[in-house]
């Protein structure tokens, strides 16, 4: 019996070596995929805008060696990290990623984004013997798990966890206006960058609206993206306008297009641009919980006389970037 004994303590002891001597962990990524990533990640590749604000998010920006095309122009990155535009381009979403470029440096971790060669991708870079994994934060709740997963993968799940505790204030906020009664509700609609595209159910516009105490006209029977008639938002009749941050038009010139003077939004000048000069708030990234919670603020300010929102947005950003809001402002515009 003493010696079954003793070979039980051993295959434990074994086990246990093994597992705290490993140099690895595994995680699943966000389209299923288990992924064996290297216990000390200390270069990451990007291949999207939103991979690389996630990482930033985390301050990990240090980290990077490679990243897509475009995150080496974009304004909230270069003022917080003036080095990204040293960084190798390594491909983009619209064109693909350049699979020898990133082997060349040598990355411990690539971020991929979730298009239909994802995993075929994944899998050349396997074949290199490099570690990859999909993120897909297209939704309120995926943003969140995003941040989650890469403070697992880059080891830091502690700062993970306080980024997402700012993400938990804003929805305590909004719990002020996900629930009104519909005839409390506000019809919004959302603009993309022409007025006539819009979006309906299952994008993250759509939650946005709903959690921000509105009504989505046109979600009632479609998903994704739509393209209307003028005649079709004279009929919806919104309350509210909202276009995107990247909205290619004016909106002083909006508001006098006579076409729209008899809907509401236009009669009662409620027609608004997404906010922010660094960033879009109304794209997938951790920032468009500070959008939506900009727009229930504009759509029942009632409901938020007691709310500083400026403090709110600097102490997200301090959070997240270990710079205010308003310190990133003054940068931009010195």
């Amino acid at each position: 019996m003493k010696k079954y004994f003793l070979f039980f303590i051993f295959i434990i002891l074994l086990m246990l070596t093994t597992l705290f001597s490993s140099d690895f962990v595994i995680v699943r990524d966000m389209i299923g995929r288990e992924v064996k990533v290297p216990l000390n990640v200390e270069r990451i590749i990007t291949t999207y805008k939103p991979a690389t604000q996630f990482v930033f998010a985390l301050n990990e920006q240090d980290k990077l060696v490679g990243v897509d095309d475009g995150s080496s122009r974009e304004k909230l990155f270069s003022y917080i990290y003036p080095e990204i535009k040293n960084l190798t381009p390594v491909g983009s979403k619209r064109e693909g990623v350049n699979i020898e470029t990133i082997a060349s440096l040598h990355p411990d971790v690539v971020i991929l984004f979730p298009h239909n060669e994802a995993e075929l991708t994944a899998s050349k870079l396997e074949q290199l013997g490099i570690a990859s994994f999909v993120i897909n934060p297209e939704s309120l709740e995926q943003i969140r798990e995003t941040n989650i997963l890469l403070g697992k993968v880059l080891g830091l799940e502690e700062k993970a966890r306080i980024v997402d505790e700012q993400f938990e204030n804003i929805l305590n906020i909004l719990q002020r206006t996900k629930n009104l009664p519909n005839n409390q509700k506000k019809v919004i609609y959302f603009a993309n960058s022409e007025l006539l595209d819009t979006v309906g159910e299952g994008l993250l516009q759509n939650d946005m609206i709903e959690l921000a105490g509105g009504i989505n006209p046109a979600a009632m029977n479609k998903k994704g993206f739509v393209k209307i008639s003028p005649e079709q938002l004279i009929v919806w009749n919104p309350d509210m306008v909202v276009t995107s941050q990247l909205y290619r038009g004016n909106i002083d010139d909006l508001l006098n297009d006579p076409k729209y003077r008899y809907v509401n939004a236009f009669k009662n000048k409620e027609v608004y641009r997404f906010p922010s000069e660094l960033e879009p708030w109304d794209f997938p990234s951790p920032s468009s919980y500070l959008g939506m919670l900009w727009l229930a603020i504009n759509a029942h300010p009632d409901l938020f006389t007691d709310i500083d929102y400026e403090q709110i947005v600097n102490d997200f950003y301090y959070t997240l970037y270990g710079i205010s809001y308003n310190e990133l402002l003054n940068k931009a515009n010195n």
